[in-house]
């Protein structure tokens, strides 16, 4: 009975209007070359920055103003602002349904 009622929950997400535009927006961002290359180069960047912090080596701050002038045009890329709306409508969606289920198990248990 609880597989059954979690299936439909997952069904029912998978469904809504929300979880289908947040994933057209991720689809869309996957086929954005500049964009994939954008991201792909700040994670990089941050392992570097990171790692080099982590030694002591000041060199790091060059490479966190470099970070922060990519990450800059990423967000100024407007389907990225849009995807980022999408994801941030999809997530809070999915909190107040969290903190439902969370109640009404405290309100039967």
């Amino acid at each position: 009975m609880i597989n059954s009622t979690l299936e439909e929950l997952f069904n029912t997400i998978e469904n809504s209007t929300l979880y289908k535009e947040y994933k057209k927006m991720e689809n869309i961002l996957s086929k954005d070359k500049e964009i994939k290359e954008l991201i792909d180069e700040i994670k990089n960047l941050e392992k570097q920055a990171t790692y080099l912090e982590y030694i002591g080596d000041i060199k790091y701050k060059e490479i966190d103003e470099e970070i922060k002038n990519k990450a800059d045009i990423l967000n100024n890329k407007q389907v990225y602002k849009e995807y980022l709306n999408k994801m941030e409508e999809f997530n809070n969606e999915l909190a107040i349904s969290s903190k439902m289920i969370e109640q009404y198990i405290e309100e039967k248990v």
